[in-house]
């Protein structure tokens, strides 16, 4: 009575899908995943902290200061020289105060103009002549006259005083001659007053009662200096002037002969 349908639903039944569609269904699944894969590991790539690093031989995520440890203790035989860099270039840089170094450095050379200046000053002020003076001496012996030697406060055998050397031009005495002339060169570089006996103790000789020039004064005798045509006995000092005659003399008699 009924029809027979058996096959009819046999036929409808679906059939399974070949061996070659099943493996190109996995291998489109797995290129699916390694994409997603990939793009997760370069987004993990991309969100590294500034204190991080990835090992270039194998990939590995580490903090920069144990970059080099990772590739000695990894990678001993193949860590190379570009790692060391990698690992420099990765640490921050300290910054430099260029602006206190600069300031350290120009006080510096400002210091040392400063000293340079005050040596310099110095120098100039011990060599500069500020008081310029030349008075003549005569010495007499009896009516013979004496020479006064050239070379006293230059020659070392003639300048037996230093007492007055600080005030002396180009390491001169300040108190000098130049010739036999007489003519004492005063050349100070302070403004002073410089005496007949600052002169005779540069000279070594000695002038007094007693003696004039290592000559002794004979029993009877004076010993007398005579500063433009005044008389005065041998033990008053006198205060060297520009252009002023001075004549030291031993005589017969008192001074008072002369006057």
């Amino acid at each position: 009575m009924y029809p027979d349908i058996s096959g009819t639903i046999q036929a409808s039944t679906p059939s399974p899908l070949p061996h070659s569609l099943e493996q190109t269904h996995k291998a489109s699944q797995g290129k699916q995943i390694a994409k997603s894969a990939s793009r997760w590991l370069r987004l993990e790539k991309v969100q590294l902290s500034p204190k991080q690093d990835t090992c270039s031989i194998c990939g590995a995520v580490v903090k920069n200061q144990n970059l080099a440890v990772h590739c000695e203790k990894i990678h001993l035989k193949r860590a190379s020289p570009l790692s060391q860099n990698k690992l420099v270039a990765t640490q921050p840089k300290r910054p430099r105060n260029r602006r206190r170094r600069k300031l350290l450095f120009y006080g510096l050379i400002g210091t040392c103009l400063i000293l340079i200046s005050t040596v310099a000053a110095l120098v100039i002020s011990e060599n500069m002549v500020r008081m310029h003076i030349q008075p003549q001496l005569s010495v007499l012996i009896e009516g013979v006259s004496s020479t006064v030697p050239s070379g006293i406060g230059i020659n070392q055998n003639l300048w037996r005083n230093h007492s007055l050397d600080r005030y002396g031009v180009a390491g001169h005495s300040p108190l000098t001659t130049h010739d036999t002339s007489g003519t004492i060169h005063v050349d100070s570089n302070t403004v002073r007053n410089f005496t007949l006996q600052d002169f005779l103790g540069v000279w070594g000789e000695t002038v007094d009662s007693y003696q004039v020039e290592g000559n002794q004064v004979p029993q009877g005798d004076s010993s007398c200096i005579i500063v433009n045509d005044q008389t005065l006995p041998a033990t008053n000092d006198i205060v060297l002037a520009d252009n002023q005659k001075i004549t030291v003399e031993i005589i017969e008699g008192s001074c008072s002969y002369l006057s």
